[in-house]
């Protein structure tokens, strides 16, 4: 075999390496924000704690996938649609990490909330956790089958998750004036309600990652949409 195809052939194979971390972190992301959404509203505490002991692999795995990314660009010297492969990779990778962080420090709140007056969930809550885990599962599907289309439909679903948290935030102020015994597990539930529209900001920024690995478009700043 030519030395160039037995490059070629390292470097498909180097690319599909990559591909296949992408999936893993972004697997064990959607299940980290899946049990700590679980663990917060039924108080959980154990499943809790197992999200942020469960943070350390997701941190080895971005720092595997980084260094992969690395070694593919030295070695090889993409071009054109490999290159922006590489680049979306790297800046997906971060964004996932990020995503599973903002996991565990939800879980965080709710350990702490495990000796403080109990505070209900704010009205609305379940349904903006579940329109935030619909956008983290397709995003990730969209990674799988790099697919832009369906990372398109996951930009569309963030408005829907804004409006969530502006009602959200405007509800739990109220109700630290009208509970008072309850301020502090109130404050923790603000800062939830927060990290949930963070962790749809990050999966926005991955379905725009996703567009420009596979059609070249940025539309990150496309007022359009």
């Amino acid at each position: 075999m030519a030395p160039w195809n037995r490059m070629t052939k390292h470097f498909i194979r180097d690319l599909g390496v990559l591909g296949d971390y992408l999936i893993q972190i972004g697997t064990q992301c959607e299940e980290a924000f899946r049990h700590a959404i679980e663990g917060i509203l039924t108080q959980n505490v154990d499943l809790a704690q197992s999200v942020v002991d469960g943070d350390l692999k997701i941190d080895e795995l971005e720092v595997e996938l980084e260094e992969e990314a690395l070694k593919i660009l030295a070695l090889h010297a993409p071009v054109a649609g490999d290159l922006r492969f590489l680049i979306a990779a790297i800046k997906i990778n971060n964004d996932l990490e990020r995503i599973a962080d903002i996991a565990g420090n939800i879980a965080k709140r709710t350990i702490e909330m495990e000796d403080l007056a109990h505070a209900t969930p704010p009205a609305g809550f379940h349904d903006m956790a579940r329109q935030t885990q619909a956008m983290l599962h397709d995003v990730i599907q969209a990674i799988l089958r790099r697919d832009p289309v369906q990372a398109g439909r996951v930009l569309a679903m963030d408005d829907v998750v804004d409006d969530f948290h502006r009602k959200l935030l405007d509800n739990l102020e109220t109700r630290t004036a009208e509970e008072p015994n309850a301020v502090p597990a109130l404050i923790r539930w603000i800062n939830v309600v927060r990290l949930v529209e963070r962790i749809a900001d990050y999966a926005t920024n991955i379905a725009e990652d996703i567009i420009y690995m596979e059609e070249g478009d940025i539309v990150r700043h496309d007022q359009g949409r």
